[in-house]
């Protein structure tokens, strides 16, 4: 295998492809785009296709990166891929397959990175953003590539990969036109970003960002931003005040999102016990700690994340220790 394959891409390279986004498609891009049709598109395919794509959201809500979701979610991409490929043109059922290629990137990009297959997660986020670069001319599309880029960047948050995140953060709220609930999205991950790389100021200002959004709130929401909420605002909050070795700060909000976790989305309740778990044990409350542990245990069986999994293993050694 080609080692690059199993090299996760930083810096210049990481940013590259979300970089082109803003400067629109090029001549080549836009004649490739206005070229006739190599395969016929029909109304049920494409129909298919963004019903493919709710299901798997569905899907990881309730059940995570589980390996036979991840798999059926992968081969969605790839032959969906070669759709798009096979689909050049214009018209509403191209602008329709692309925007849902793009959703489908976004949703198996976070299937793989919560499977903590960090790469593959990556390349398939890219290919997304390069076909916003090569075809996005609707608001729809470009609005659905912010949150693309947005994902990516919290994976890069994730891996400590501080400028590439507030690179791809930039870019995505340089979206024309968002509407507030994307704007939102967009404010919780830099949010979460700001903790990661120590900079409180940043994590109050995004989060009243974040908070403003949500109370403009309009009537041009996607599906797939209806999860952002007052209580993914706080529990970003406090993740971030976590990650900027400040608990004590954190505590209300996490408390907050634990007592607001819905049956519905096992893998954020569980990640918000979790988060609380820690909070509580650098606050020096190891009793509080390990009797939060004990939940995660109860949760951690009803959803597959390997990221989650893993943050559970790290942190039981931490209290153990």
């Amino acid at each position: 295998m080609d080692r690059r394959n199993l090299l996760l891409l930083t810096g210049a390279a990481a940013t590259a492809p979300a970089l082109t986004l803003l400067l629109g498609p090029t001549e080549e891009a836009a004649a490739t785009t206005a070229a006739p049709a190599t395969t016929r598109l029909n109304e049920k395919l494409v129909c298919s296709i963004e019903g493919a794509v709710r299901d798997l959201r569905e899907m990881d809500d309730s059940t995570g990166s589980a390996s036979g979701d991840l798999t059926w979610g992968h081969g969605i991409w790839q032959s969906t891929t070669r759709v798009v490929a096979q689909a050049q043109g214009r018209g509403p059922l191209v602008e329709r397959l692309q925007t849902a290629y793009i959703e489908l990137s976004e949703q198996v990009g976070w299937m793989f990175f919560d499977a903590r297959r960090h790469p593959q997660a990556q390349r398939i986020y890219h290919t997304g953003m390069r076909l916003a670069r090569e075809t996005a001319t609707s608001l729809t599309t470009r609005h659905s590539t912010a949150n693309l880029v947005a994902s990516a960047a919290y994976q890069a948050a994730w891996l400590g990969h501080h400028n590439d995140a507030a690179a791809l953060l930039d870019i995505a709220a340089r979206t024309p036109e968002l509407p507030s609930a994307v704007a939102a999205v967009i404010a919780e991950r830099r949010i979460y970003a700001a903790g990661q790389r120590h900079d409180p100021g940043a994590v109050l200002r995004f989060r009243d960002e974040a908070l403003l959004d949500l109370g403009s709130s309009d009537e041009r929401t996607p599906w797939w931003a209806t999860w952002i909420t007052q209580g993914s605002v706080d529990a970003a909050t406090g993740r971030a005040w976590l990650a900027c070795d400040q608990p004590s700060r954190a505590v209300p909000f996490l408390n907050r999102r634990v007592e607001a976790a819905s049956p519905d989305y096992p893998r954020d309740h569980l990640h918000a016990v979790l988060d609380l778990a820690d909070t509580v044990h650098k606050c020096g409350d190891s009793d509080k700690a390990r009797e939060l542990l004990g939940q995660a245990e109860g949760l951690i069986g009803t959803v597959s994340s390997r990221r989650m999994a893993h943050r559970y293993e790290a942190l039981s050694a931490a209290v153990s220790a």
